[in-house]
């Protein structure tokens, strides 16, 4: 129960600070309650203990050197644990280097208004998966700055960033292939009328019958030549379904991605290039859907969780509507505030072990 009330302070008390950034009556000022709100996040992250699920796996890969291997594929990773290696620095360096990178660059892609919303979706939603992939993690907080320079038509930026974050992990590498697509002409009316009708339908039909989307994806798999990801569809583990409990949770984010997919027209009034959230919301949802009966799904999820984070804080910009959309934020907000407990008090599984309850840091071991 103290870990659970840690928990919520870090998450309470850090939103308050950036709150209380923006009334700041100076520069000065603002920066000193953000870096509180900083500090607030930043330290229980940096010096966690045996905290997470991979946590002892990072722990393997730092003293066996096993990170070489992502020398030619997720070359940050590689660099930081190389250079830390080298200095012969303590393996606890690399948590906090990581966790230093999540939290410094989400910060960074804070607007002026509203950042308090901002910062309390995304770390309600990710601050507990950033225990555990931290590769990951810190790829989708460049990628969330990437975004939002997008949406400002900061293209080159927008590239530059997406292809700093694949070299902590490559799923941001379908960020960017999301990026090109949206950037491709297409009429107003054919944005705001029709693909997202037809998104709509492709969930419905993934949603009824799962089995020809499985054989779908094994099809495109091999038509790509990544054969070895087959051995998914057959491992016990990856495969795993979701045999406890209902996957309520999944069916209340499909139905929140769904009503951002149709105020698409909305969106787009307000600036064009919200045609990329629309696009990443989709992918989204399919990975939610998909996620309800094989847990590897999840991983498709993750890489575009920013997507509704992004979306229920650009939300209250829309003017039509206002009072419902409105209606739908604060729900958004309370059920991600209810997630975010459950997850601190989450007890190990068939498919893993959460390692979050009770809190232990380095500084007592």
């Amino acid at each position: 129960m103290i870990t659970l009330f840690f928990y919520n302070f870090i998450i309470l008390s850090s939103t308050y600070f950036v709150w209380l950034s923006e009334k700041g009556k100076g520069t000065y000022e603002r920066h000193f309650f953000l870096c509180i709100a900083f500090l607030i996040v930043f330290l229980p992250s940096a010096l966690r203990y045996d905290i997470g699920t991979d946590y002892i796996n990072y722990l393997e890969i730092y003293n066996e050197k096993l990170f070489v291997g992502a020398k030619n594929e997720e070359y940050a990773f590689y660099l930081i644990n190389s250079f830390l290696y080298n200095l012969d620095a303590h393996f606890q360096w690399m948590f906090s280097i990581f966790s230093f990178i999540f939290i410094y660059v989400a910060f960074k892609s804070y607007p002026k208004k509203n950042a308090w919303l901002l910062h309390f979706l995304f770390f309600s939603i990710l601050y507990f998966t950033s225990f555990n992939i931290i590769r990951q993690t810190a790829a989708l907080s460049i990628c969330m700055l990437a975004v939002f320079v997008f949406f400002e038509k900061r293209y080159i930026y927008f590239f530059v960033l997406s292809i700093i974050a694949s070299t902590f992990h490559k799923s941001a590498l379908f960020i960017m292939i999301v990026g090109l697509l949206s950037l491709i002409p297409l009429g107003s009316y054919v944005k705001t009328r029709i693909l997202p009708y037809i998104f709509l339908c492709i969930l419905l039909l993934i949603l009824f019958f799962k089995e020809y989307a499985y054989l779908f994806i094994e099809v495109i798999i091999n038509l790509f030549g990544f054969v070895k990801y087959i051995n998914y569809f057959n491992d016990e583990i990856n495969y795993a379904s979701r045999i406890s409990g209902t996957g309520l949770g999944i069916y209340i984010n499909i139905i929140f991605a769904i009503y951002l997919i149709l105020n698409t027209r909305q969106f787009i009034l307000v600036n064009k290039n919200y045609w990329l959230l629309i696009i990443m919301t989709f992918f989204y949802a399919i990975g939610l859907i998909l996620s309800r009966d094989i847990v590897i799904f999840e991983r498709m999820t993750t890489t575009f969780i920013i997507a509704p984070i992004i979306g229920y804080f650009l939300i209250i910009k829309l003017q039509k509507y206002r009072n419902i959309h409105c209606i739908f934020l604060i729900i958004y907000i309370l059920i991600t505030f209810v997630s975010f407990n459950k997850g601190g008090m989450d007890t190990e599984t068939s498919y893993s072990d959460p390692k979050r309850n009770p809190y232990k840091t380095i500084l007592v071991e």
